[in-house]
């Protein structure tokens, strides 16, 4: 059975680091917990190198994975099936690892969409890199946190504009709830018109 993965998280670099980091070599063996998340080991040497990396990847239509990166920010969202999330788990981990050395705050979390459930996440901290698997409750939390709902909800969008079927109405008397086929989820939609 396949699965499906979401992935969300910033870093925030201080700008005065940030051309330094982006071209220091990265010494895997500061994340000893790479092991710990899985996916497949990467090769790539420098923050810059991951990132054009991940800024290139090839996915089914129904997926997304974006990465943005302006002067002091990097973000990251993306819904990925279970090969492409191998492939990107180890390089999206070390990049935000990376960064905690050069002054770097945020946190990535990475978690079980559809057909698993589990949810991991790198934190980044007082010059610290972090990662914990994440209990049911905490689940339980981040799916009703407004950045999974906006997230689920484009993911909900990419489904119905890959098959034609309308978006649900901003208005709640139009809409009803269903289950969305492709994902499982209960969700907003078009209601029935008399």
């Amino acid at each position: 059975m396949s699965w499906d993965v979401v992935m969300f998280g910033s870093i925030s670099v201080p700008e005065r680091s940030r051309e330094e980091w982006l071209t220091t070599a990265i010494n895997r063996d500061e994340f000893p917990w790479l092991d710990e998340l899985g996916g497949v080991d990467t090769t790539l040497e420098t923050p810059e190198a991951l990132l054009t990396f991940l800024s290139d990847v090839a996915l089914a239509p129904h997926h997304f994975f974006d990465v943005s990166a302006d002067s002091s920010l990097v973000t990251v969202q993306g819904y990925v099936g279970e090969e492409p999330y191998r492939d990107l788990c180890q390089p999206l981990a070390l990049l935000f690892g990376s960064a905690a050395g050069f002054g770097g705050t945020g946190d990535l979390t990475l978690f079980g969409y559809q057909g698993i459930r589990f949810g991991e996440r790198v934190m980044l901290a007082n010059g610290h890199a972090s990662f914990r698997q994440l209990t049911q409750d905490t689940l339980g939390e981040i799916e009703r946190s407004k950045t999974f709902q906006c997230l689920d909800a484009r993911v909900h969008q990419r489904f119905d504009a890959l098959v034609g079927r309308p978006s649900a109405p901003l208005d709640p008397r139009r809409a009803t709830w269903m289950v969305h086929p492709f994902t499982g989820r209960r969700v907003r939609a078009l209601a029935e018109q008399p």
